[in-house]
């Protein structure tokens, strides 16, 4: 008998995985004597590799977080990232899409709501030809195609099944437990000047006192880096963890409560007053059509209005609002709000814009050059140059025209009363999932009256996770649809 025994399949399996081990655990040494974040970054990146060669989709949840997080961005402005690196995490997506094109020959999807956003890039498109700063205007197309219609289009061609839906919103509420949980930290701490990696960044605008001096308090904008659209970007997690935990059971509705948590701390903390506002009528809207319980609903307003009544800094924040009345009524613009003021002297100009520019506006990105000027014209304060004009529909007017707010707009009735209608209808967990969709769509309409076109890919990150919403049916058939044959062949074996 020979003494050479034959290599068998598992044992060469079992040392090439070995050695890929001992090189990972020699390229992490090698890290960790330059940078802990590098090395972490490697680690991550090696098992994130090794998760998308059991399951492409992988890569997809991967992406979603990341973007959502924003901590591609984070990683570039702190830790010395290459800014190519940021590009390249949306490019994971090409993964699954060249395995669903290539590999299962799915076609190409464009989506019900794709011709409201070719009309939007149409509208841009024109823009930026007649627009009269070309160069910056075609930058601003560029990322309009780029951060917009491509990553709609990948989205809605990588989130095809039911499964992979779910597994989206739970990257997305995964992302909001980092968002929302170290700025939580940082305030329980008090550790302002610590910015915990860029996870809990305060800008560069002063904190503000309450009433009587007596609280001091920073305003908190986590990975995102300004305050209203960390609130605006926090509040649409709600939504998603409300009808997880509705529809979730054991470990995994516990881990949506932990995520609802967080997003609510993070909506709190950035002390956005209209996205307070528009937190409280979603939630009666949601109460009258009766999509949560009106009792809680009350019971859950009187908690708040204690909580209110206990912490100065709210209060404070919360009664500039009142500063409305001396707004509206003339002769007592002096007496308002400064914030209000601009905001509208910033939204009577792009109104203004919209009416000398009517049918393709002024071009992408080049409101904020005409803003000071007819800020002028509205007599309430005096603009800094270059304001945006903080208000969705006004900013796509000004600077897309009409063609632009009509794409806008149809682009929202079309998506939003298409999720309503099936989550009405269906009547599996595939409804819940359909209706968060729905009010987190909602959620960043309503915001968006106060924000204007910025950090758009959360924007396409949305459309195109309600489109994927829309193809999607459920895939457990219902009873009143089950074959003749398949229903006696199942009273056959129960018998």
């Amino acid at each position: 008998m020979s003494t050479f025994q034959q290599t068998t399949p598992f044992d060469m399996k079992a040392g090439i995985i070995v050695g890929l081990v001992a090189i990972v655990s020699m390229g992490m040494a090698g890290l960790l004597l330059i940078s802990p974040i590098l090395a972490a970054g490697f680690f991550i990146a090696t098992m994130s590799a090794v998760l998308m060669w059991r399951s492409v989709n992988v890569a997809t949840y991967l992406v979603f977080f990341c973007l959502y997080s924003n901590l591609a961005v984070v990683a570039v402005r702190f830790h010395g990232v290459p800014g190519i690196a940021a590009h390249a995490v949306v490019g994971l997506l090409m993964i699954p899409l060249l395995y669903f094109i290539v590999l299962r020959r799915k076609p190409i999807i464009l989506g019900r709501s794709f011709v409201w956003i070719a009309l939007l890039t149409l509208s841009q498109f024109l823009g930026a030809l007649f627009a009269e700063q070309p160069q910056l205007a075609w930058a601003e197309f560029n990322s309009f195609l780029l951060e917009g219609l491509l990553l709609y289009l990948l989205v809605v061609n990588v989130v095809r099944e039911e499964t992979t839906l779910r597994n989206v919103t739970w990257s997305l509420l995964a992302a909001g437990l980092i968002m929302g949980g170290v700025p939580l930290l940082q305030q329980l701490s008090g550790t302002f000047e610590n910015n915990y990696g860029g996870l809990a960044q305060t800008g560069d605008e002063p904190g503000f006192t309450t009433d009587d001096d007596e609280v001091e308090q920073m305003r908190l904008s986590g990975p995102i880096g300004e305050k209203n659209r960390y609130a605006q970007i926090m509040l649409m997690l709600v939504p998603l963890a409300l009808f997880r935990i509705r529809d979730e059971r054991g470990f995994l509705r516990l881990l949506a409560t932990i995520a609802l948590l967080c997003a609510v701390a993070g909506v709190f903390l950035a002390f956005s007053r209209s996205t307070i506002l528009c937190a409280g009528f979603i939630i009666v809207l949601a109460a009258i059509f009766r999509h949560v319980n009106r009792f809680k609903v009350a019971v859950v307003g009187a908690l708040l209005f204690a909580g209110l009544m206990a912490t100065p800094q709210y209060r404070t924040r919360l009664s500039s609002l009142l500063d409305l009345k001396s707004l509206l009524t003339s002769g007592k613009h002096s007496e308002a709000d400064g914030a209000l003021k601009g905001r509208a002297t910033e939204m009577g100009a792009a109104l203004l814009v919209f009416r000398d520019h009517p049918l393709i506006g002024v071009g992408p990105g080049q409101f904020k050059y005409y803003s000071q000027e007819y800020g002028e014209r509205i007599g309430i304060r005096a603009l800094d140059p270059e304001r945006q004009a903080h208000c969705l529909p006004l900013d796509v007017a000004a600077e897309n025209g009409l063609l632009g707010l009509i794409g806008l707009l149809g682009l929202f009735i079309t998506l939003g009363v298409g999720l309503y209608r099936q989550s009405e209808e269906e009547s599996s967990d595939l409804s819940g999932l359909k209706m968060a969709v729905f009010y987190m769509l909602l959620v960043y309409g309503m915001t968006g009256l106060f924000l204007h076109f910025a950090y758009i890919r959360y924007f396409w990150l949305m459309v195109g996770i309600a489109e994927a919403s829309l193809r999607i049916t459920s895939l457990k058939p219902a009873k009143h649809n089950m074959p003749i044959s398949n229903s006696l062949k199942l009273q056959c074996e129960g018998n």
